[in-house]
């Protein structure tokens, strides 16, 4: 009977010890190395976890490779569930043991807040660097969404909150300047970078330079002209930097999409007989910032308004101003280099509040479509 008493007393002790190493020890030992585990894990999870931790935390504090500088691109897409991250950084040989890197992320809880974005990692970045890159609320791109219709300081005014690290001064100095920008061929005479950045939707890293930023840009914008939209340009008579400058006013002229293409018929027939564009957008782009009502496009423009004296006015001096006057979607572009075939002169806005407009081939009819 002694004997039992000793064994059973032995088998407690041990029971305690091994109770004291997963209760205690190794959750001690684990947080001291990656901290506390998430307050919602229980008790059993947080130390069945920190044991595992303990014996495999070489893995996750060391990096695949050594002095690699070289990043390459991880996306995780919204919605990736972190086994899926986690599967998918071993597969671009990130890491070297998913399940291990799996069972931190739910340690410590990151497993929920992942960030979805685009990343740039190294295999000389240790897997916890990497968790900490992918829990971060400011993921390493931003999106850039630049309406039509905007002038460049109205672009500008998007830099602050955009998430981007610098500022609008800076876009805008080295618009003017135009210093280590390569403009490309079509539009290698541009005098600032007005219009030649299109309407769209960028994905831009937020760590970027004004330089690379307005560059890329650029780029992508060129690349929407291809020779057959060139090609097609030339046969309405234009060049592709006077066919960009036609679709900013397109662009500021037009409310309703589908009207674009008439609208830049009756310009294109206006150049086509020496005709004065009169185009209201030029001169708000004369005039500029308006100080009465806190706007760079002044509306309604006064008679003397349209007497500015300045090459823009498309009310005084003939032909395209000298640079386009906002940003354009890929619509305006189309709409110039394929414009409905029309006769008319004139359009005016109707005078139901709808946005459309009425077209007229000549004066007198222009003069009957004036809402009484």
């Amino acid at each position: 009977m002694r004997r039992w008493n000793v064994l059973f007393g032995i088998f407690l002790l041990v029971l305690l010890i091994l109770l004291g190493l997963f209760f205690i020890y190794f959750p001690f030992q684990t947080a001291g190395v990656f901290g506390e585990p998430d307050a919602s894990l229980s008790l059993n999870q947080s130390s069945r976890l920190a044991v595992v931790l303990f014996f495999q935390h070489r893995k996750l504090t060391t990096p695949m490779l050594e002095g690699v500088e070289e990043s390459q691109e991880f996306q995780v897409l919204a919605g990736d569930t972190a086994s899926q991250v986690s599967t998918k950084l071993a597969q671009a040989g990130l890491i070297s043991n998913e399940q291990v890197f799996l069972n931190y992320l739910i340690y410590k809880g990151y497993d929920r807040i992942l960030q979805s974005g685009t990343y740039f990692f190294s295999p000389a970045q240790s897997p916890l660097e990497l968790a900490a890159a992918m829990i971060d609320p400011t993921p390493e791109d931003v999106r850039f969404v630049i309406l039509p219709g905007l002038r460049l300081e109205e672009i500008a005014r998007l830099i602050p909150t955009s998430g981007l690290n610098f500022s609008s001064n800076d876009l805008l100095s080295l618009s003017e300047s135009k210093t280590g920008l390569v403009l490309p061929e079509i539009f290698k005479d541009a005098p600032n970078l007005e219009g030649l950045i299109l309407a769209g939707e960028y994905t831009i890293m937020r760590d970027t330079s004004p330089l690379n930023f307005l560059q890329y840009l650029i780029d992508q914008s060129v690349a929407q002209f291809t020779p057959e939209v060139i090609n097609a340009f030339s046969q309405q008579g234009l060049t592709p930097y006077q066919a960009i400058t036609l679709a900013s006013i397109v662009e500021r002229e037009a409310v309703q999409s589908d009207e674009k293409t008439t609208i830049a018929s009756v310009f294109l027939n206006r150049l086509l007989v020496n005709m004065l564009l009169q185009s209201d957008p030029t001169v708000q782009y004369a005039l500029g910032w308006d100080e009465q009502t806190q706007t760079w496009w002044k509306t309604p423009l006064t008679g003397a308004d349209l007497e500015v004296d300045f090459p823009y006015n498309t009310y005084r001096f003939n032909g395209l101003p000298p640079t386009p006057i906002c940003s354009v979607g890929i619509d305006s572009l189309i709409a110039v280099a394929f414009p409905e075939q029309t006769n008319y002169y004139y359009f005016r806005s109707a005078c139901d509040g709808s946005g459309t407009h009425v077209f007229a081939e000549d004066y007198e009819e222009h003069q009957s479509n004036a809402c009484q």
